[in-house]
């Protein structure tokens, strides 16, 4: 008998929790250990009590074959098509709008509705988690090599009613693709204003998003050529440089018999933003004994110049400042 009540109790029940529309739903699935080969139950959750999928139109679980290794996958996605078409019934007209006009643009389809309250008498709130079809294809491989996952962006926007008065659009970013664009601060996206209707709404963040990445890949190709530039000028001054990323190379510069160190750093939106340079002296330190250094973004500057013209102009300029940093360098300083 012992044995038998085990069995029974043995690995027939367990809960699945699926991420959806900025929530996650729980699913209690319970199999019979004593008959295997029947098909599942499923219990929702509370806040589920209104879903009720018709039996008959889960081909799947009608059709059950516990054979079939994906068997259980198919009933849950069946379930989740069910379970996305019933929260979409249960839109008001204002979001119902929302919802149908955002579909009718024809390229933001993959939308998910889901209805929450925080209390059983507070209000609902209706989150609509919107894929972006942003392609991320072009980035460099180098920015995503040891990031996993997919290249993936999703725009939540919450409803605090069905009318759409309040309203608080977040967008979130899979790892890599966040990193490559320096962080979830370098991108703002703009305020839900009212109004608005996300056909509108939705289309302009996705461009930004687009821009971003486009002015990213370029970045990469400039950062590229700007290096090839350096490394073409100045040869043998060249200590170390970014073979990757390219975003910073050191140089070893000479004034006479004075030597110091040029470290370059090219910022990820090159080249709309400006390098910066640092002299650095390679043997007079500030009384705290570190290297006395300078740093530069006033030089002669044009993101419209070629890789060539940018090295030129910065070669001129430091020949003007490598003294001037000398001088300075030299006065109140110690020897290491």
């Amino acid at each position: 008998m012992r044995h038998t009540i085990t069995q029974r109790h043995c690995c027939d029940r367990f809960k699945i929790q699926i991420p959806y529309a900025g929530n996650t739903v729980t699913w209690q699935i319970i199999f019979d250990s004593m008959h295997p080969s029947d098909p599942p139950d499923f219990i929702f959750n509370d806040q589920d009590s209104g879903f009720m999928p018709n039996i008959e139109e889960i081909k799947s679980l009608v059709n059950w074959d516990a054979e079939d290794t994906s068997a259980l996958s198919l009933v849950i996605r069946e379930l989740l098509g069910a379970y996305k078409e019933h929260q979409r019934q249960l839109l008001g007209e204002r979001l119902q709008f929302e919802h149908s006009s955002l579909l009718a643009t024809g390229r933001f389809t993959d939308v998910e509705v889901y209805h929450s309250r925080k209390t059983a008498r507070g209000p609902t709130t209706v989150n609509f988690l919107i894929r972006l079809p942003v392609d991320f294809s072009n980035i460099p491989e180098f920015l995503v090599k040891d990031n996993p996952g997919d290249d993936t962006a999703i725009l939540l926007v919450s409803f605090q009613n069905q009318e759409a008065t309040k309203v608080s659009p977040q967008l979130y970013l899979s790892p890599r693709v966040e990193h490559v664009l320096g962080g979830s601060a370098s991108l703002r996206i703009p305020t839900f204003q009212n109004g608005n209707c996300l056909m509108d709404y939705v289309p302009n963040v996705c461009q930004l998003l687009e821009n971003m990445v486009e002015q990213i890949v370029k970045g990469y190709q400039k950062r590229k050529e700007y290096l090839s530039a350096f490394l073409s000028h100045y040869g043998r001054a060249v200590l170390e440089y970014d073979a990757e990323t390219f975003n910073k190379i050191s140089l070893l510069l000479r004034n006479g018999d004075f030597y110091c160190i040029l470290h370059i750093v090219i910022p990820t939106f090159f080249p709309r933003d400006q390098p910066l340079f640092e002299l650095q002296s390679v043997y007079n330190v500030t009384t705290y004994g570190k290297l006395i250094a300078a740093v530069n973004k006033e030089y002669p500057y044009s993101p419209r110049w070629s890789g060539n013209e940018m090295a030129d102009r910065a070669r001129i300029f430091l020949e003007q400042w490598i003294p001037e940093f000398k001088r300075s360098s030299l006065s109140g300083s110690r020897m290491r």
